[in-house]
């Protein structure tokens, strides 16, 4: 295999467009804190979740390779050109990673570490095909991100002023990462049913499924707004500002399912997923100004939004669909009005 193509399938394994976010909740759960902001804490507050988003994206395709041999074969392991055990090798050396960055951090951050890699297997191994407790444990990710990034910068178990406004911020990246994985599975009906996975959409069909996407988002707003009114009322205008883009973004992606739901076109799925992955890079980029003010917010959240988007142009639809689908889906959708389209 040349390298080229190997590293495609690595590259491909990382979901680019996915890969800023969980790093970006941790820098806003260390900006939070009223701990020390030394560079080396923010530096391993962001690099640690990311360590071990990766790890989860290498095991979890481990874990899914029967069923993507099905439903999706061109993904790198089914159509080998990812080895299985080169994916657990990469797997666990992230996992190493996040070990090594959770000791050198303390007990908080350690224990925050064993969370997040018992959830992620967890959830790859048992209960991604177990309906809403899959989406609630995978959602979980978020939140111990977040408070993985607080413990980073030293902050204590016992009372502070930050832990209020961490515990709705916590809630609101917990129901939005089951959200936005609620409508990955709307995604992947097709194929999780055909490989025996009992996913919410599969066990109460598409409108439940729906409407609970909804009432997630409303969670993930109310929770972030309550945060927002508990947080320095300096950096307040910023934030709420910030808040209603999250809002607009959210209709956005949400309208088209909510029409969609008597019979949900892949693409449409698709499409939102795609949108509310960017909208969780602009809400975590509100909670790291909060902390560290809209100057450096701005800094990482434009290169960010722009290269998530740009990620998922080059690379999501084939990812999700193959090449030759993504093709056809896509050209259908350019010449076929929404409300219309197959």
């Amino acid at each position: 295999m040349s390298a080229a193509r190997a590293l495609r399938a690595h590259l491909e394994t990382w979901r680019p467009y996915t890969l800023w976010y969980v790093g970006l909740v941790g820098l806003g759960g260390a900006a939070m804190a009223a701990g020390p902001h030394h560079p080396w804490r923010l530096l391993s507050a962001w690099a640690a979740p990311t360590a071990g988003w990766l790890g989860g994206h290498y095991l979890g395709d481990w874990f899914d390779r029967e069923l993507d041999a099905g439903s999706k074969p061109h993904r790198p392991i089914p159509s080998d050109r990812l080895r299985a055990r080169t994916a657990v090798a990469c797997g666990c050396a992230c996992f190493a990673l996040l070990a090594a960055l959770a000791v050198a951090g303390g007990w908080g951050t350690t224990g925050a570490a064993l969370l997040a890699g018992f959830g992620i297997v967890a959830y790859s191994r048992w209960l991604k095909a177990r309906g809403i407790a899959g989406n609630l444990v995978r959602g979980a990710l978020g939140a111990v991100a977040l408070l993985y990034g607080a413990l980073a910068v030293g902050l204590a178990p016992g009372p502070s002023p930050a832990w209020p406004v961490l515990l709705a911020l916590a809630v609101a990246f917990w129901a939005h990462d089951a959200m936005s994985n609620l409508v990955g599975a709307l995604r992947d009906i097709d194929g999780d049913r055909a490989g025996g996975y009992e996913t919410l959409p599969v066990r109460r069909g598409v409108p439940f499924a729906v409407r609970t996407v909804v009432a997630l988002h409303a969670v993930t707003i109310g929770a972030a707004l309550t945060a927002g009114l508990l947080a320095d009322p300096d950096a307040r205008p910023a934030y709420l500002a910030t808040l209603l883009v999250v809002v607009v973004a959210g209709v956005a992606a949400l309208a088209p399912l909510v029409t969609r739901r008597a019979g949900m076109p892949v693409l449409v799925a698709l499409r939102a997923h795609s949108v509310l992955v960017v909208e969780r890079v602009v809400l975590a980029s509100a909670v790291v100004g909060l902390g560290l003010g809209v100057a450096v917010q701005l800094v990482l959240v434009l290169p960010m939004v722009a290269l998530t988007w740009w990620a998922q142009r080059g690379m999501r639809a084939r990812h999700e669909l193959g090449p030759a689908t993504a093709g056809l889906a896509l050209a259908t959708h350019r010449r076929v009005p929404l409300e219309d389209a197959p």
